[in-house]
């Protein structure tokens, strides 16, 4: 019992600091305003998202960059709301922009994926960014794609950074913290050239790329998966190709979720890809993860019934208020204003968290009125 609990507990601190200490050494991208703009194509997938457009459009009108070389491409996954009207409505007012209007055309389990593929052979630049609609873009953010392709002209994926809206709340600060060291263990692993996290919110990579490795196929029956499948494949065939764009213009604002319930099922989600993937150092991540938390939670019964002895209760929560104190520091550090104040309240919390999410995604959770993993429409 002494041994694995220390594997375990040495295994997580390691881990987890050495990712978020190299996110903290990575080089920074500094915008070049005199950079030649590059064309690119943005693809944006919706399903009834009436109460987020109008702030992701607006900063979509506020993007200091050339219109013209610009095409922004939404693609509909049979929204029954307003959705549809108010992108109309927008493309109208706005005739300097070239905003594209499609219809997912179902294909596969992944409306994302569908809707992504469907939208690179419909356009015509090779330069292509993903983001989605609850998001909010920083006025300089194609301005920072444009000079991270120039810096690396062979480029054929970029990952950015995301964030979550800043609220005083005890629910949006662990959400917030969650995001925060999840994008460093991701800037870590492009910093040790072993890349396996990104964000399908904000990244980035090339039309002839995207088709080399025939997009989505072989991982298109997961609902999820859009950016870390893909991220897969590229780095597969040249990982020498795939960079992080580490910078406050490149970061863009996400919204959180409202209630536990809906955080449980959307990360459920995204948990049930992680048997998919390949990448080890993923598998090892959620792994140390997830056996740190139900360590965490199991060690006062297994103490209280003197199972573990008190030095071994001891060094496990030190262990982890170490190491969860580093990370936030580290994430301070880049992105800033950690709402310390609610620090104690999610270290307790989170822990259980992660077991219920480990459970949920054992079965096939709804998403936006689907089952995942599955064609079945189960709201139309």
């Amino acid at each position: 019992m002494t041994w694995l609990f220390s594997i375990i507990m040495i295994g997580y601190a390691l881990v987890i600091i050495l990712l978020s200490k190299e996110a903290l050494t990575y080089p920074e991208t500094k915008s070049v305003t005199d950079c030649d703009p590059l064309p690119f194509s943005i693809i944006i997938n919706y399903r009834n998202e009436e109460n987020n457009l109008p702030r992701l459009l607006e900063s979509i009108v506020n993007q200091e960059y050339d219109y013209s070389l610009l095409q922004w491409i939404f693609i509909n996954d049979s929204s029954t709301d307003q959705s549809t009207h108010i992108l109309n409505s927008f493309k109208n007012d706005h005739p300097k922009l070239t905003v594209i209007l499609l219809d997912r055309e179902p294909k596969s389990a992944s409306a994302k994926k569908d809707g992504i593929t469907q939208a690179v052979n419909h356009i015509t630049n090779e330069l292509i960014i993903t983001t989605d609609t609850d998001c909010i873009l920083p006025s300089r953010w194609i301005s920072s794609y444009n000079t991270k392709y120039k810096q690396h002209k062979n480029a054929h994926f970029i990952a950015a950074p995301v964030q979550m809206q800043q609220e005083n709340n005890l629910l949006t600060s662990l959400q917030r913290q969650e995001m925060m060291a999840l994008q460093l263990i991701t800037i870590g692993g492009f910093a040790y050239h072993k890349p396996f996290m990104c964000n399908g919110a904000n990244m980035s990579f090339t039309k002839n790329a995207f088709n080399e490795v025939n997009g989505y196929h072989g991982n298109d029956h997961i609902s999820s998966g859009d950016d870390i499948f893909l991220l897969e494949k590229l780095a597969s065939k040249d990982v020498t190709k795939c960079h992080y764009l580490k910078s406050q213009n490149a970061t863009v604002i996400t919204q959180p979720k409202n209630n536990l319930i809906d955080i449980i099922a959307q990360r459920a989600r995204w948990a049930q890809k992680g048997s998919e993937t390949n990448s080890r150092l993923n598998k090892l991540v959620s792994f140390q993860v997830l056996t740190m938390s139900l360590l965490f939670i199991s060690s006062p019964i297994l103490w209280h019934f003197s199972l573990i002895t008190d030095k071994m209760f001891l060094s496990l929560v030190l262990v982890k208020v170490f190491t969860d104190f580093t990370v936030l520091s580290i994430g301070d550090q880049i992105f800033k204003n950690v709402k310390w104040k609610f620090v104690i309240v999610n270290f307790i919390t989170y822990p259980f968290i992660v077991i219920l999410i480990a459970l949920k995604s054992l079965s096939k959770p709804q998403w936006q009125g689907r089952k995942i993993n599955s064609l079945e429409s189960l709201q139309e």
